[in-house]
């Protein structure tokens, strides 16, 4: 009897060999289910999932200012970044800061001993690189690099001249800094922090005030997000 039946196991088993793929051949006709999407990043808090809610590349643009502080001069420049946001953590860009307040001095000795008024200025372009180390839908702390290069301009009178003089010198700032973000909502995001710009070869009548703690303020509006946002809830959703 069992070598009777011993041919219609084999068929049997074989039958339910290739009911296990799909009508092609080449895929099984119950697969696996796969995976959600996700990928992981370091935080304070360790490694953090990022899952399908997350834009794997972002625009960044935000309204950048910063004042001097301990100094005998307050000095305020505001400029806007420009760059891109990668795996949720880290940002890098261009910023431009050219819309500031002007600088009297008493002297500029460098240029010239006779003079006793100046009014200097300073502008320049910056590369940076931001790495957000924790991030919360309402909360979001980063540390902040900037490599720059610009010019201080501006005008001087000697005593015995009736016409301004106009001064200029390359610079090169430097700039490290930390901020705490605020999520208003979704797309906008207002941080305040503090940082030290150096600024190497400035005049001396100008280190005690570029050179110097810098309390900052920033305003983030995420354009795409917005637009993106307004369809998908999910959008809205990740911190």
């Amino acid at each position: 009897m069992k070598y009777v039946l011993l041919p219609f196991i084999i068929l049997l088993s074989g039958l339910a060999g290739f009911g296990q793929y799909s009508s092609d051949g080449l895929l099984p006709a119950f697969p696996k289910p796969k995976k959600a999407f996700a990928d992981t990043v370091w935080t304070i808090r360790g490694q953090t999932i990022l899952d399908k809610r997350y834009k794997k590349w972002k625009v960044d643009f935000v309204l950048d200012g910063r004042q001097t502080l301990l100094s005998n001069t307050r000095v305020r420049l505001g400029g806007i970044r420009v760059g891109l946001e990668y795996r949720r953590v880290n940002r890098f860009g261009i910023g431009i800061y050219t819309l500031g307040d002007g600088v009297n001095v008493n002297s500029l000795a460098e240029v010239d001993s006779r003079i006793n008024a100046a009014t200097l200025n300073l502008a320049y372009a910056s590369l940076f690189y931001e790495r957000i180390l924790f991030f919360h839908r309402k909360w979001e702390w980063s540390v902040t690099a900037h490599l720059g290069a610009g010019e201080i301009t501006g005008k001087y009178r000697l005593p015995d001249e009736s016409e301004d003089r106009t001064y200029s010198q390359l610079v090169r700032p430097l700039e490290g800094s930390t901020l705490l973000y605020f999520n208003l909502n979704y797309f906008i995001s207002i941080g305040a922090g503090v940082g030290y710009r150096y600024i190497p070869s400035t005049p001396e009548e100008l280190r005690s005030v570029y050179n110097a703690p810098v309390g900052i303020l920033r305003l983030r509006i995420r354009l795409v997000k917005m637009v993106v946002g307004a369809f998908d809830k999910d959008i809205r959703t990740a911190p």
